[in-house]
């Protein structure tokens, strides 16, 4: 069987995690994409999930959300079918463009390395310091 879905670490630093999620979400790889996701987040506090490449099915839901158990904070950029169904979890900081969540997730202000991009780009990330 093929993989449903992808999942890429793009960035670590200290105990902060970045990566980005690929593929088609169903009910029946939203445990295997969650135990995943947990196990690549094992040991991390703040987890920034950028799950925007993400698939649903427009007629079937996952029963279980993908976030990974562990991080205290997840920064996430995702599809809003997915954000309507999850919006009761404290851990979770929704955000609608990539600098924010970046800039959230690694503690910065306006300073310091900054990530450009957006959803309909290719997600190529370009780092840059000011």
């Amino acid at each position: 069987m093929s993989t449903l879905f992808r999942v890429r670490v793009l960035a670590v630093s200290g105990t902060r995690l970045w990566c980005a999620v690929a593929g088609i979400l169903t009910p029946g790889t939203g445990r295997a994409l969650h135990a995943e996701l947990t196990d690549r987040c094992a040991g991390v506090t703040v987890a920034g999930l950028d799950l925007r490449q993400l698939r649903l099915p427009v007629a079937e839901f996952l029963p279980d959300p993908p976030w990974p158990d562990g991080p205290h904070i997840a920064h996430l950029l995702a599809p809003d079918p997915l954000r309507s169904r999850v919006a009761d979890d404290g851990r979770l900081h929704w955000h609608t463009d990539l600098q924010s969540a970046w800039q959230a997730w690694s503690g910065l202000g306006t300073g310091g390395l900054a990530c450009s991009g957006d959803a309909d780009s290719s997600n190529q990330w370009r780092m840059r310091s000011p």
